[in-house]
């Protein structure tokens, strides 16, 4: 099991804590960061489906749902910069992207201004329609891992790449 908060391996006890009302397992090292979760089983810390746990019978978990699979990607810092220069390379007036993009001319030029930030659809209008990309993986961002090394995105990975865009 890896601690979701460091990503270090747990060894011996792990620890359920709630941290800003997510459940998380922790290590040693980070139960300090949340509230310490009562498990099932009471004192024995017994887990649903270990021996002794509600009966004989072991319970069916639901698979959680990974907090990095909901992480969209991000826009990248100079969207603006790459949508003007995309649009005037291609000797568009803003009025004429706004039409090909089926949007109102005063967003592309605040879009352009750095004045807004575009929404999801109209980052993949912009994306089609000037063959540019704007946006960017979390994932892309974590310069920390090694060639052909697979580890699990853990929250303090998520926070360094946070402090990095800054």
């Amino acid at each position: 099991m890896q601690c979701e908060i460091c990503g270090a391996e747990i060894r011996g006890r792990s620890y359920r804590i709630i941290v800003d009302r997510a459940e998380l397992d922790a290590c040693e090292k980070c139960k300090g960061f949340g509230k310490e979760v009562a498990r099932p089983g009471g004192a024995s810390g017994a887990r649903p489906g270990a021996p002794g746990a509600y009966g004989t019978q072991p319970a069916t978990r639901r698979p959680r749902s990974d907090l990095f699979d909901k992480i969209k990607d991000e826009l990248v810092e100079d969207y603006a910069d790459k949508i003007k220069n995309a649009r005037e390379a291609r000797h568009l007036t803003d009025e004429q992207l706004a039409a090909k993009t089926g949007t109102k001319v005063n967003i592309i030029r605040k879009v352009e201004r750095g004045e807004l930030a575009p929404e999801d659809a109209l980052v993949k209008k912009l994306e089609r329609e000037l063959e540019i990309k704007l946006t960017e993986g979390v994932a892309d961002a974590d310069r920390g891992q090694r060639k052909g090394e697979s580890r699990v995105m853990t929250l303090g990975d998520l926070i360094k790449v946070k402090k990095d865009k800054r």
